[in-house]
C-alpha cells in the first residue's frame, strides 16, 4: 500500500496547482447539469469532484473511483470537510463495480496513459454510461512540450538513475491525438474530439512546489529515496532544469495536454 503521506503530498503540492485547472478545463467542455449522475474515474484525491461542486453544479449523484485506497481516504476527508456528498469505490478502471447505463457524465484526468488495457477500460466506461452519455478526458502531451515534466525527468536522472526519470516520462506514454481518438472510437464512443490544449500554470514558491511535486509524483515519491544531500541537489537541478519557467522564486509553465470529448 501506497505511503499515506504520499496522497496527502499529491493533493496539497500538485493539485492546486496542476490538477484542479485541469479539472476546471474538463468541466467547462463536458458542462454537468444538475440532476445528472456524474463518475470521477481514477479520481485520485478527488480535485475534479470537488470542483463539480465548487461551480455549483448539484449533481443527481457523484461518485470518486480509485485503485488507491491512499488517495481514495484523502478524498472522502476533504470532500467531508467541504461538506460535499460523494461515494467514493475502490476500484480499477478495466472492472468498475457499477450497473450499466449508470452515469450521463464521466471524467478522467491524466490517467489514461497508465490503464493497463485502455480499450478494455474504455469499453468498461462506455458500459457504464446512459447511451449519448458525455465523457471528458486530458492526457499529457511530449516531454518536449512540458518544461516541468522535462525538467523532474531530467534532475530524476542524474540523481536517482534512469528508471526514476522513465516513471516521469511515463506520463507522456500516449501523446499521438490520432491513437488517442482511435481508443475511444475503438470502445464504441461516438462524437470523438482531440483538442491539444496549454494551460499556463504557476507556483509562488518554486522550491516548496520542487520538494512537493518530486515527493508527489503519482508515479511515486522519488526524492525519499536519496539522503539529504542529494536530495537537495535534485531539487535544485530541477529549479536549474526549468530555465525561464523559473524566475528564482515562483515557477511559470506551461502545460500542455490532449483533451478529449466524447458521447457514448
Amino acid at each position: 500500500m501506497a505511503d499515506q503521506s504520499f496522497a496527502n503530498r499529491y493533493e496539497t503540492t500538485l493539485v492546486p496547482v496542476i490538477f484542479r485547472p485541469w479539472a476546471q478545463e474538463l468541466i467547462r467542455r463536458a458542462a454537468p447539469s444538475d440532476g445528472e449522475n456524474i463518475l470521477d474515474l481514477a479520481c485520485g484525491t478527488g480535485a475534479v469532484s470537488r470542483e463539480i461542486i465548487l461551480s455549483n453544479v448539484k449533481p443527481g449523484s457523484l461518485t470518486g473511483a480509485d485503485m488507491s485506497a491512499d488517495m481514495l481516504a484523502v478524498a472522502k476527508a476533504r470532500a467531508k470537510a467541504a461538506g460535499i456528498a460523494a461515494d467514493w469505490v475502490e476500484a480499477e478502471a478495466g472492472q468498475l463495480p457499477f450497473d450499466d447505463n449508470r452515469f450521463d457524465v464521466a471524467f478522467c484526468q491524466q490517467a489514461l496513459q497508465f490503464f493497463p488495457d485502455r480499450v478494455g477500460a474504455l469499453r468498461e466506461l462506455r458500459r457504464v454510461m446512459v447511451p449519448g452519455g458525455r465523457v471528458a478526458f486530458c492526457v499529457s502531451q511530449d516531454l518536449s512540450l512540458n518544461p516541468l515534466l522535462a525538467a523532474q525527468a531530467a534532475a530524476l536522472d542524474k540523481n536517482n538513475g534512469p528508471e526514476a526519470g522513465a516513471a516521469v516520462r511515463a506520463i507522456c506514454s500516449l501523446t499521438d491525438g490520432d491513437e488517442i481518438g482511435a481508443l475511444f472510437e475503438d470502445a464504441g464512443f461516438s462524437d470523438v474530439r482531440v483538442d491539444s490544449v496549454s494551460l499556463a500554470l504557476s507556483h509562488p514558491d518554486g522550491r516548496a512546489f520542487a520538494e512537493g511535486a518530486l515527493g508527489g509524483m503519482h508515479t511515486g515519491d522519488k526524492l525519499s529515496q536519496l539522503d539529504a544531500e542529494r536530495q537537495q541537489r535534485c531539487i535544485q537541478d530541477f529549479l536549474t532544469g526549468l530555465g525561464d519557467c523559473y524566475d528564482g522564486v515562483a515557477l511559470r509553465f506551461p502545460h500542455v495536454s490532449n483533451v478529449i470529448t466524447a458521447r457514448a
